[in-house]
């Protein structure tokens, strides 16, 4: 009986801490993100320059979405034309 107590108070400390745990991280981050906020507005924007490989991934990219178009345009029944 007496060990059946000490462990009731013991998981209700448990979860009082775990309770206050969560209220203090969800008021850090309420107040973290609003400071972000406005020091990020006051950054300034600093663009990256394209690598080779990004240049390859996005001429891939494109080339593939042309390749998938012309072959819709193949295989559909009906007989439609190409505009390059």
């Amino acid at each position: 009986m007496v060990v059946r107590m000490r462990l009731g108070k013991i998981v209700e400390g448990l979860k009082s801490k775990i309770k206050m745990g969560l209220r203090m991280r969800k008021r850090s981050s309420l107040s973290s993100s609003s400071s972000s906020s406005s020091s990020s507005s006051s950054s300034s924007y600093e663009k990256i320059e394209k690598s080779e490989s990004m240049r390859f991934e996005l001429r891939s990219r494109k080339a593939h979405k042309i390749i998938q178009e012309t072959l819709q345009i193949a295989d559909s029944p009906t007989s439609r034309t190409y505009a390059f």
